[in-house]
Parts: structure tokens; C-alpha cells; sequence
């Protein structure tokens, strides 16, 4: 008998207070195999250690092509797509997504692909909406979906978006009474799946840098007005019910709210590039109106024009930190 003995788990903003809660009230009555992804930075190498004492289970970060192991969870390594293929576990170096490696995203379709009704896919606290589109991916093919309860989540952002894409989840709880419900879950009989749909396997092989080009993505979808943020190749737009998401020629992939926010970033960073160049200009001109009494006034007005373009530009990032307080 098949059982629901392949979980998925995905938490960003908060995720690991709430992934702490949930193991410590997860007793497995049958064993079972655990992957998660939370957003991290490369240098959080003491994310292991704390897992491996908090854990009932055996914790790892596997490396590409090793069996997935029962009674084990398996924690995806910093800057790197953790996905699960026939039998074992592939990491791969793919393209961000949602503007993070590894993503909740790409670890749900795999786990939609190859678990089909074996798969429970668990969404913790975080921001924004990765892991969203996954979760559909998971339901397609005959997966359940579990999500912390938004009032429970530090950042509710992903749990609502989750709730919205899943459209039902089997259960909304406190993170520990997740754990509690899995312990039993993972014994049940996993029932009928159904194949996972030609976009599903074709978005996994881009998370994988198989088969990324611009034939790839005009499968998925529709040309867009926007470039990527991050290549700036154009975008392909893919509506996934009630998400609509992005990809680029070259994968990198976005919903629509993590587009925003990259923009938004790049917005930022380029403000930032053109006050200092504009500062730098005034200083330069004043070097040479020092040294060209002939054109000493033409160089110091050209100066004050820098400055005010300047303080035009200091008032709007201003402007945009106050508004984002």
C-alpha cells in the first residue's frame, strides 16, 4: 500500500521558529521522507546543527543524485534547487525563483511530478507567495496541501497566498498542531494520482537548466510587456488559476508579486547608482572650474545643476523609505 510518506515543506519570513514547533510535535507513526526549503542566506550554515537537535528524525543536506532516505528530513543546501526526482534527490543551480535558490516552487512540482498522491505539501510563515503556485501543482496530481494558519505565521503573506492557490488545504493550523497531524498522516493510504501535465515537467526542467529557451516558455504562455529584472530577456506571462506568474528565456520565474518586488529593488538600487554619479559630477566640476578660470562658470553652474538633480533625486528615496515604513 502507497502511503502520504513524502512531505514537502516550505517556510521563508518566520518559517523556522514555525518548522522548529512542527518537529517537535511530529512522531511519525510510519516512516516517512521530509524535504524542506527555507530561504536562507549561503553563510546560515547553522541551520543543520539546529535542525539536528530539534529533529526526531535524521537531518542531512543531501547531495545531487542520493536516494531519498525514509525516517529522514531533507534539508535543501544554500543557493541551490533541491528537487526530487524517481528515487532520489537532484540538486540543481538553476535560475532564482521568486528571487530565491532555493525555492519552495521548483521542490513541490518535483514532488507533484514523482509523489503524486504520496505528497503533502506544508507551507509556513513567509513573505510574499513562493510555494503558492507548487501547491496547485501538488493538488493536480492527487497531493494534499497543509498551511499554518495565517494568525499563527509571523509573516502571513505565504500562508494566505497558499490558501487562495489551494483554494481548500486539507488543513489550516497552528505549526505544531501540524506536526501532530502529520505523525498520523503519513500511516494513511495515499489513494489514486494522476499524471502531473506536460507544463508541470516542463517547468521542473527549467528549475534545472534542461530545456530553458524561448520555445520553452511560449509553451507556458503569452508574451509579455515586461522584461526580467534579472536578465532582462523578455517574459512570458502563465495563468495558474488564480496566480499569474512569469518566466524568461533564459527560467527565471516570478510571480506576479515577487516581480513587483524585484522592480522594486532594482528601482531602489538604480536611485541609489544615480545620486552618486550625480554627486560625483558635481564634485568634478568644481575640480575643473579650480583649475579653467575661462570656464570656471560654466563648470560651477553645471556643478549646481548636479546638486539640485541631486536633492530631486535624495527626496524620493526618501519619499519611498517613508512609505515603506
Amino acid at each position: 500500500m502507497a502511503r502520504r510518506d513524502l512531505i514537502g515543506i516550505g517556510g521563508s519570513a518566520g518559517g523556522l521558529p514555525a518548522l522548529l514547533n512542527l518537529l517537535d510535535s511530529f512522531e511519525p507513526e510510519e516512516p516517512a521522507s521530509l524535504f524542506v526549503v527555507l530561504h536562507r542566506r549561503n553563510e546560515a550554515g547553522h541551520l543543520l546543527d539546529i535542525l539536528r537537535r530539534r529533529s526526531p528524525i535524521e537531518v542531512i543536506e543531501p547531495e545531487d543524485g542520493c536516494p531519498i532516505r525514509h525516517g529522514c528530513l531533507h534539508l535543501a543546501p544554500p543557493d541551490t534547487h533541491m528537487l526530487v526526482g524517481d528515487g532520489h534527490v537532484h540538486l540543481r543551480g538553476g535560475p532564482k525563483e521568486n528571487n530565491f535558490r532555493p525555492a519552495i516552487d521548483p521542490l513541490f512540482r518535483s514532488l507533484a511530478v514523482f509523489g503524486q498522491s504520496r505528497t503533502t505539501a506544508v507551507i509556513l510563515s513567509g513573505y510574499l507567495d513562493d510555494g503558492a503556485a507548487g501547491c496547485r501543482a501538488v493538488l493536480s496530481t492527487g497531493g494534499r496541501v497543509i498551511v499554518q494558519d495565517p494568525n499563527d505565521a509571523t509573516s502571513p503573506g505565504m500562508p494566505r497566498a497558499a490558501i487562495s492557490a489551494a483554494g481548500e488545504p486539507e488543513l489550516i493550523e497552528k505549526a505544531g498542531a501540524i506536526g501532530q497531524a502529520l505523525s498520523s498522516l503519513v500511516a494513511q493510504e495515499a489513494g489514486p494520482g494522476q499524471e502531473a501535465s506536460d507544463a508541470i515537467k516542463l517547468e521542473i526542467m527549467i528549475a534545472g537548466l534542461e530545456k530553458a529557451s524561448m520555445s520553452s516558455e511560449d509553451r507556458l504562455g503569452e508574451l509579455s510587456p515586461y522584461n526580467c529584472p534579472d536578465c532582462n530577456g523578455v517574459l512570458w506571462r502563465i495563468e495558474d488559476g488564480p496566480l499569474s506568474r512569469f518566466r524568461c528565456h533564459t527560467g527565471h520565474g516570478y510571480t506576479q508579486a515577487s516581480l513587483a518586488e524585484r522592480q522594486d529593488e532594482l528601482l531602489e538600487q538604480s536611485m541609489y547608482d544615480t545620486l552618486r554619479s550625480l554627486r560625483e559630477k558635481a564634485r568634478m566640476m568644481r575640480d575643473l572650474a579650480a583649475k579653467d578660470d575661462i570656464n570656471r562658470q560654466t563648470y560651477l553652474r553645471r556643478a549646481a545643476d548636479s546638486d539640485s538633480d541631486a536633492a530631486n533625486i535624495e527626496r524620493m528615496i526618501l519619499q519611498r523609505t517613508a512609505r515603506a515604513s
